[in-house]
């Protein structure tokens, strides 16, 4: 904008101000509304306007509502910004069919000194809607407003207005008078049209391919009017307030953008590159693919032509594989070209699962397998199989089948849980709620059944009862068939156990697969089932390697009972997971239950192998009576998210809460920042800490860079990290990132398993 054009556009501006256009309307009483009343004044004067004074059937008109506002106040535009609610306009009338709102381009607002940014109008304005009248229209026609809005200044006040009037009908429509139809005429070229309607070409261009709900891209917008020169080239500059607002996201958009960048167009005679920065938002709707926004230009007569740049972009699964794309460049003048780098990858940066060019299917399966198998070397699963190994020491001299019988049933309990469980992962998200791996160890209810199922085995094992039948009227392939039971029911205790852990190959595979479809998420788990089963299959399916295994003798028994030990340690575990859930209380309960079940067990122990007598029957009653009786004392357990954690004591790493928003500000002060995704059940980040990160040379290396260290507990249902997790294509932890202040917007992840030496590499990279 010419100064000249600005001073002349202020004068007018005041001058309409001043004078109060819309006061002189000629509107009937029961068209006018106020509201927003402050001190005993209304803040907004609203109008029911038309452009005729009487309108024939089967004609259009325009219909509109007028507010006229008090000096520093505003009201809003269809999308308001950071805060505020829309206006809302809804007309009614049996004889006139509406069409769509029109709003004009809004202004640009602050509010809360500088903190929110809101779009919206001051002074005044007027939202309107074409109306066709019905053919079969006689008499007069009667149409009314229902108007909400909200109106601010130093603060917000809720407004209402109800307004009607009647047009009369008559041979022809005769127009209203000239205030009003200038008025309307105004604010109609106010209303934002499209790029090829104001004879603009709009070229999109995107930095990956396709956007998946929570990336971060960049963007450039060619705007062209003219590529050479010409007569008819109006002279258009963009006009704008703020760069980063200077095309303004409206309500149909999916993106939260800003700009970056706004030059001229190096190779058109009138045109522009705009850049953006943007977000495609995720929420619980169905993704939309739509960027949308309204850039003000400006002629030659400082008249406004408000655009709309609109595009809809590939839309991608969360999660699934996006390609990467060079933005535009005009280099000697040489046309601007977008080269794929025909590189995929998962939002966020490498895998722990290798670097790798593509992320088709078959690799993510061969990731769940590989993870599958390095779960068995991880703490949670240990118990179950050596628990199993101990159980094919007995097969080892029975036939080939009898041991194959047993390897399948196995394999069949941890693959069949693992469907299970996805099924579960799939209806949660049918039903708009998203979880990852591990999200059972959330519930406070399954830690309790959890607990239940370990000290039952732990029992077993001790010879307190039996699960099977040991009677020598059984006959010996009942006997069989029980034990493959047993195998199978082994291999859903794994499953169960195994999800609290991770292992290198299995973020990424499972991080993939919740982010699919429901097939994909199937195969993904299946894969992953065969992988945790597999060295036992190997067991009985490679010739001799099941002869490795020892003789049957009496160290069986004492194995049985250690292993017994080894799952009530599991079950303490468990009870100081559900602890940290539920309070002291809620433990203190937990155990209680334990006990009482302990004792019903024994009491079942007792009389398992009778005949049913009066005494059988009245240990039967008291074990039952016991677990229900404790049971209503215990159940239902309630999460308790207010429960205190305890803070680093001196000498160990200074840790604070996770936030998107403390990150930022650590990273605006220079310190390189290092942020742990863990949860108390997940054994592996448990380890991680002790071996890695709570180390003397990670604390020295924390000191030396002035590392800020922030933990994200996902302890309980968190869906922000949910959602951060989800943005590098995770699905669980632990998950860490390291963030360097030289590159506020690349964080870098780690490994699953780390090292005190990598972090301190990783630290010293970091550092400014």
């Amino acid at each position: 904008m010419t100064r000249i054009s600005s001073f002349l556009a202020i004068v007018l501006a005041t001058l309409l101000a001043s004078t109060s256009a819309f006061a002189s309307f000629d509107v009937p009483d029961s068209a006018i509304g106020k509201g927003a009343v402050h001190e005993g004044d209304a803040r907004v004067e609203s109008r029911l306007i038309v452009d005729a004074e009487q309108v024939a059937p089967g004609d259009t008109i325009t219909v509109g509502v007028a507010f006229d506002l008090d000096t520093d106040w505003h009201i809003y535009w269809q999308n308001p910004g950071d805060a505020g609610v829309p206006t809302h306009i809804e007309w009614e009338s049996d004889a006139l069919e509406f069409g769509p709102l029109e709003w004009a381009a809004p202004q640009l607002f602050s509010e809360s000194d500088g903190e929110f940014t809101i779009y919206g109008y001051g002074d005044e304005v007027i939202l309107f809607s074409e109306a066709t009248v019905a053919e079969d229209a006689a008499g007069s026609v009667e149409v009314s407003a229902k108007v909400d809005y909200l109106a601010c200044s130093n603060l917000c006040l809720p407004g209402h207005s109800q307004l009607s009037r009647s047009i009369p009908v008559g041979e022809r429509t005769v127009r209203a008078s000239t205030p009003v139809l200038d008025a309307l005429s105004h604010y109609g070229a106010r209303v934002p049209r499209k790029a090829n309607e104001l004879g603009l070409d709009a070229q999109f261009h995107y930095s990956q391919r396709p956007i998946r709900p929570n990336d971060e891209f960049e963007a450039i917008i060619e705007l062209v009017e003219c590529d050479e020169e010409s007569s008819e080239c109006r002279e258009l500059e963009p006009n704008f307030d703020e760069l980063a607002h200077a095309v303004m996201a409206d309500r149909f958009s999916a993106v939260d953008f800003e700009v970056t960048a706004i030059d001229e167009h190096p190779e058109a005679h009138e045109g522009w590159v705009i850049r953006l920065r943007g977000k495609l938002a995720a929420s619980g709707e169905e993704p939309r693919d739509l960027l949308s926004g309204v850039l003000q230009l400006e002629d030659s007569d400082g008249a406004l032509l408000p655009v709309y740049l609109r595009d809809k972009f590939p839309l991608g699964e969360p999660g699934g594989p996006v390609e990467e794309l060079s933005l535009p460049t005009w280099d000697d003048s040489e046309a601007a070209v977008a080269v794929s780098l025909t590189s995929t990858s998962s939002s966020g940066g490498s895998s722990s699962g290798g670097s790798s060019d593509t992320m088709s299917l078959p690799w993510v399966l061969l990731l769940a397998f590989l993870g599958g198998m390095i779960l068995n070397l991880m703490p949670c699963v240990f118990p179950v199989l050596a628990l199993k190994v101990s159980s094919f020491t007995k097969l080892v001299h029975e036939s080939k089948s009898s041991i194959i019988s047993h390897g399948m049933a196995y394999t069949g309990g941890i693959v069949g849980s693992l469907l299970a469980l996805g099924g579960v992962v799939i209806g949660l998200r049918a039903a708009g709620t998203q979880v990852g791996w591990g999200f059972q160890f959330q519930q406070p209810h399954f830690l309790a059944a959890l607990v239940v199922i370990l000290v039952l085995f732990a029992l077993n094992l001790f010879g307190v009862f039996e699960v099977t039948l040991n009677s020598q009227k059984v006959h010996e392939k009942a006997q069989e068939s029980d034990g493959v039971r047993r195998s199978f029911w082994e291999g859903i205790l794994a499953v169960i156990l195994a999800t609290p852990c991770s292992a290198p190959f299995l973020g990424t595979a499972v991080g993939f697969a919740l982010a699919s479809s429901p097939l994909t998420i199937l195969a993904v788990f299946a894969a992953l089932g065969l992988g945790l089963a597999a060295p036992m299959v190997a067991l009985t399916l490679v010739p001799g390697w099941a002869k490795l295994l020892p003789k049957p003798g009496n160290w069986m028994d004492h194995l049985k009972k250690f292993l017994g030990f080894a799952l009530l340690g599991s079950a303490i575990w468990i009870v100081w997971l559900l602890g940290r859930q539920t309070g002291v209380d809620g433990m203190a309960m937990m155990l209680v239950f334990s006990a009482v079940l302990g004792v019903a067990a024994w009491l079942w122990g007792l009389v398992q192998f009778n005949t049913w007598t009066q005494r059988k029957a009245l240990a039967v009653v008291a074990a039952v009576a016991s677990i229900a009786v404790a049971g209503v004392y215990t159940f239902p357990l309630e999460a308790n998210a207010s429960a205190e954690r305890p803070r680093a004591v001196s000498g160990s790493i200074d840790w604070k809460p996770w936030t998107e928003e403390a990150v930022a500000a650590e990273l605006d002060k220079g310190r390189p920042v290092f942020v742990d995704f863990t949860a108390d059940w997940c054994l592996t980040c448990k380890v991680n800490e002790k071996n890695a990160i709570d180390t003397e040379p990670v604390r020295q290396a924390i000191a030396e860079h002035d590392v800020a260290m922030f933990k994200a507990d996902w302890t309980n249902p968190d869906e922000r990290i949910r959602k951060k997790l989800a943005e590098y294509g995770k699905a669980g932890v632990p998950f860490y990132l390291m963030y360097s202040p030289d590159r506020p917007g690349e964080a870098k992840p780690l490994p699953e398993v780390i090292t005190s030496t990598m972090l301190v590499e990783a630290f010293s990279e970091a550092a400014p």
